[in-house]
């Protein structure tokens, strides 16, 4: 089956082979393929308000989210005190810096994750094992 894919000929199982060669003329052997038609989509994505309101429902992703929103409001705030720069509040849109956005939300999913589910599940525990990893490559 994968040979009749790849293969310029065509499908010969169904002809008489015999036939095929005692012809007075060979067989020609079409050059180019004829293009293939585009491929079409047939997953279609239906997203509707009900689904939007069970992301905004998640508990898990709105601690997340309100902790990302947090660090980064607090940014400019932590330049002028840790690090004795002036006040400019661009700081809040750019990436980088502390607090850690990225710690601050994997932490925050952690934390609802174990309230919600208890500290002995699973899906807790590969919470924490992410978090670890993302606190760490924000040391680097």
């Amino acid at each position: 089956m994968v040979l009749q894919c790849w293969s310029s000929a065509p499908n010969l199982t169904n002809r008489n082979l015999s036939t095929l060669f005692l012809h007075s003329k060979p067989y020609n052997f079409p050059r180019f393929r004829k293009p293939r038609k585009p491929a079409t989509l047939t997953c279609i994505l239906k997203l509707g308000v009900e689904d939007i309101a069970e992301i905004a429902s998640n508990k898990v992703v709105i601690a997340a989210g309100v902790s990302a929103a947090i660090g980064q409001l607090s940014k400019p705030y932590t330049c002028v005190l840790f690090y004795g720069k002036d006040f400019d509040f661009k700081t809040t849109f750019q990436a980088g810096g502390f607090p850690s956005t990225h710690s601050s939300s994997v932490v925050a999913a952690a934390t609802s994750l174990a309230l919600e589910r208890g500290f002995s599940d699973s899906i807790f525990g590969l919470a924490v094992v992410y978090a670890c990893l993302v606190m760490y490559d924000a040391q680097i």
